[in-house]
């Protein structure tokens, strides 16, 4: 029988980790916070499509920050002078990953250098059409394995960017990338002015929505990744940033209705119910997993503000007593609720924990204004905009490590970043992706 795996890696937690098996295979690493876990890739055989999955699996777990990894190729399993090379290296493990000779399925092993034993092994069946797909998908596999919990390889971010149009006109089109910025595609590119795309729950069926400007109003749309798209509100005036329960069944979303204050909008089973009554502008909604709680910017008090409204209760919470305060995102995976709140003249993030009802500053940098901001996955990072001047560009921050990533380019202007669920077949975008 497969010997079972347990690894706890909490080295962002503590000033040490513990790696712990319960085949009782411990390792101490000590005393360095953030250390990384030495770990080595090894694709047996030669094999293109084996090559490209093993680099990309490399740049995944590289890009955690917590782990320090190298890769190998070999013709055949290793001998014991190759774990014994390894283990002298500092690598406490070695993942092997080979392709089956109809080219369809991949093996891959975890394997402990010290006892040369194999901790876990399984199998993962190609889905999807992209060879980076199959990599993102077998490390997260590989991720959960060895830290307990999930990770988010397989999710795309969306986003707005701003296009050149005639003149000084300028467009805004809707963007798709990988979860670090790569490969972005463009998904809505009509000669409109596209802003806000949010993402629906569904991980075997993507949906962005987003908004159009026109001269009638602001119209909500939705598209699939192949381009197809639709209306999926068409009131008078602003019909925009709907947010979804785990399920899909429930909706939120603002609505103004032409007459200069916007209110919330619940939908459900074909119904839609007015949340939000006063004379302010009720925006941003983010709604829970259950679909009972809905956090949301209001300024009906004379300066926005964050609240927090029970659908089943009716009761209204102010989460924030001063600001101004923009742009709430709730995370179920870590009970943290992110927002902006501008302080000595710059907009920086703040978190707020349900659980213990405490605001902690997240961003202090003043060298730039953050706009924006939206969870991974997994909760354990946060997509934001950072502005100054004419610049605008997007970034994500590991909640702990606080280690910052860009995912676009100097010379771009853009916004509305939007992280999507963890998919299990990773989608393509617009029909035009091709592999490497």
């Amino acid at each position: 029988m497969m010997k079972k795996m347990v690894i706890l890696l909490n080295m962002f937690m503590t000033a040490s980790f513990v790696v712990n098996y319960a085949a009782n295979v411990s390792v101490n690493v000590g005393a360095k916070r953030y250390e990384k876990v030495k770990l080595v890739l090894v694709g047996i055989g030669d094999d293109r499509v084996l090559k490209e999955c093993i680099q990309t699996i490399q740049k995944d777990f590289l890009f955690s920050g917590q782990f320090d990894v190298s890769v190998e190729q070999l013709e055949r399993l290793p001998s014991k002078k190759s774990f014994s090379s390894w283990q002298k290296q500092g690598y406490l493990l070695a993942i092997f990953i080979n392709l089956s000779e109809d080219r369809q399925v991949f093996e891959w092993r975890i394997y402990d250098t010290s006892k040369i034993g194999m901790l876990k092994g399984k199998t993962y069946k190609k889905r999807g059409q992209l060879v980076r797909g199959w990599a993102h998908n077998m490390a997260d596999t590989l991720w959960f394995e060895l830290m307990g919990h999930k990770s988010s390889f397989s999710s795309k971010v969306a986003y707005c960017k701003e296009i050149a149009g005639k003149g000084k006109y300028c467009y805004r089109h809707i963007y798709v990338a990988d979860y670090d910025g790569m490969y972005p595609q463009p998904l809505i590119t009509t000669p409109t002015v596209n802003v806000a795309p949010r993402w629906n729950r569904d991980i075997n069926c993507p949906l962005l929505f987003y908004s159009e400007s026109s001269q009638i109003n602001i119209s909500l749309r939705v598209t699939a990744m192949d381009g197809r798209r639709k209306i999926a509100s068409n009131f008078d005036g602003l019909n925009m940033l709907p947010t979804f329960s785990k399920d899909g069944k429930k909706v939120v979303y603002c609505v103004s209705h032409g007459n200069g204050h916007c209110n919330l909008y619940f939908y459900e089973k074909g119904k839609l119910q007015q949340l939000s009554y006063n004379r302010g502008n009720n925006i941003s909604p983010s709604l829970s997993d259950d679909g009972n709680q809905v956090f949301f910017c209001s300024d009906s008090s004379g300066i926005p503000l964050i609240y927090q409204y029970d659908r089943f209760t009716s009761e209204l919470e102010s989460i924030t007593d001063s600001g101004p305060c923009f742009s709430p995102s709730y995370s179920e995976k870590n009970r943290k609720l992110a927002y902006i709140k501008r302080v000595d003249g710059v907009m920086q993030i703040f978190l707020y924990d349900l659980l213990t009802k405490g605001h902690t500053q997240f961003t202090t940098d003043t060298n730039y204004h953050k706009e924006e901001c939206s969870w991974s996955p997994c909760g354990n990072y946060l997509l934001f905009c950072l502005t100054t001047g004419s610049s605008s560009r997007l970034v994500s921050e590991h909640l702990v490590t606080r280690e910052r990533h860009w995912l676009t380019a100097t010379n771009e202007h853009c916004s509305y970043p939007t992280w999507s669920p963890l998919y299990s077949y990773f989608p393509l975008v617009g029909g035009k992706e091709a592999n490497d």
